[in-house]
């Protein structure tokens, strides 16, 4: 590899995001004596190693960690739809209701959406955490593909449309009530 491509490499390396062999072959290249690649590593550190102090930590917010334990409950792909009893919510969008805590005014929700469907628009008395289990979901934010989760804090406006061609299938947990804006 090129001296070049190596000092590509110099950032990556210093946030830890080589793979095992770029790596060996960019420790190699260190320790073969490239002066230019450890000037800007000890810069990159140098800069890395200022972040904490600059940077105050944000509060992670009431109740985050027993948000986070309650998505790691979610079923995994794929969905057996016979095994789950469905009410249809809206057209096109069926939910399962997989656990209610009432004491943390908590809800969670398997969902099943068609091609194409949408739930209407509605504000959060509570947060909203959305897992996407399959399919792809997209609201005024973006777009959520499996693995990847749509937050909505309490007092939030949105609505959802699955907008894959395959059914989507999410894991929601509600932490409050929804107040329906659309008919």
């Amino acid at each position: 590899m090129a001296a070049d491509a190596f000092r590509e490499l110099v950032t990556a390396y210093a946030l830890e995001a080589l793979d095992g062999e770029e790596r060996a072959g960019f420790e190699a290249h260190l320790a073969a004596g490239c002066s230019g690649c450890a000037a800007e590593l000890a810069g990159e550190r140098g800069l890395l190693s200022a972040l904490p102090r600059g940077l105050a930590a944000a509060p992670a917010g009431d109740g985050l960690r027993e948000q986070i334990l309650d998505l790691a409950l979610a079923p995994t792909a794929p969905i057996d739809v016979a095994a789950y009893e469905w009410d249809e919510i809206v057209p096109g969008i069926k939910a399962h209701v997989l656990k209610e805590d009432a004491a943390r005014g908590m809800r969670a929700v398997l969902i099943w959406a068609q091609p194409g469907s949408r739930h209407p628009q509605h504000r959060h008395l509570g947060d909203e955490n959305i897992l996407v289990l399959a399919g792809t979901i997209r609201d005024h934010r973006g777009t959520y593909g499996p693995g990847q989760i749509c937050r909505s804090r309490a007092g939030s406006v949105h609505t959802e449309e699955a907008v894959s061609d395959e059914e989507c299938f999410c894991y929601v947990t509600y932490y409050g009530a929804l107040e329906m804006l659309d008919a």
